[in-house]
């Protein structure tokens, strides 16, 4: 009798294990169903008055590249020596006029250095001028010897090409000139599943269909609530694989006791 049971027991686990797996094989995951534009690698989009190109979308993520404008700020500070034209000239500033002007600066030792006709180099006299030797004997003040330096004057508002770039005297001041420009650089935007970004002032969720078309949606309410309904799911599963396990484990103990063979 006690066998009997035991056996009528054992079958109910082994029912109740083979129910869960049939549930378990025919049940289908929740999909997360929004409504959204969608995108595939080449497509261009506005957002905000931004354009986005997409340059990659596949695998379940994507990238898109947009110019972004902005205002980069140079300053020539009063005397000092910069670069302009493929030379080194030197800044003076005149904030009454509000303008400031560049002479050119000259690199006397590789002047003297070409000219066959004058030493190598400069000499100061007892008065302290500085002066060079001609072959001849002969002298010349430093200043008279050098050419007449190109000069330069910009107004606030004047464009000056500057290291490759056109810039505009943006203010002058007693210490410093200041020029600005518009540089535009590429930056660029990643996507995955489930992400949130902001778009022209919207927030977007990203999700995708097949891996190669993204969407983009604004209900995100929407696609975390589908989020929620896959883990409801996923609860479900795993306790039905407890529920196999448990039935198995239980038809097992109750065979494994209910057979042992009696002593004598």
């Amino acid at each position: 009798m006690q066998r009997r049971w035991a056996a009528i027991y054992i079958a109910f686990f082994l029912v109740m294990a083979a129910s869960s797996y049939s549930v378990m094989a025919v049940a289908e995951e929740p999909t997360i169903d929004v409504e959204g534009d969608t995108f595939q690698q080449g497509d261009t989009v506005e957002f905000g008055g931004t354009t986005y190109t997409f340059t990659e979308v596949s695998n379940g993520s994507a990238t898109a590249e947009y110019s972004q404008t902005s205002q980069g700020q140079t300053t020539f500070a009063n005397n000092s020596v910069v670069e302009y034209d493929g030379g080194q000239y030197n800044v003076t500033t005149a904030a009454g006029e509000q303008s400031f002007t560049l002479v050119q600066e000259f690199d006397v030792p590789t002047l003297l250095e070409n000219d066959p006709e004058v030493d190598n180099s400069t000499y100061t006299g007892d008065d302290g001028t500085e002066f060079v030797r001609y072959r001849n004997g002969t002298t010349q003040p430093v200043d008279e010897y050098l050419p007449e330096p190109d000069r330069e004057s910009f107004a606030v508002g004047d464009a000056i090409e500057h290291a490759n770039t056109s810039k505009t005297v943006d203010n002058v001041t007693a210490s410093e000139a200041v020029l600005t420009w518009e540089e535009t650089t590429t930056q660029s935007i990643g996507f995955a599943e489930g992400d949130t970004t902001e778009l022209g002032g919207t927030q977007y969720v990203s999700t995708f269909d097949g891996g190669d078309t993204l969407v983009l949606s604004t209900d995100v309410e929407g696609y975390q609530a589908g989020l929620d309904n896959q883990d409801y799911f996923q609860e479900r599963m795993s306790s039905l694989m407890y529920i196999i396990v448990y039935c198995f484990g239980a038809a097992f103990l109750l065979g494994a006791v209910a057979f042992l063979p009696h002593r004598g």
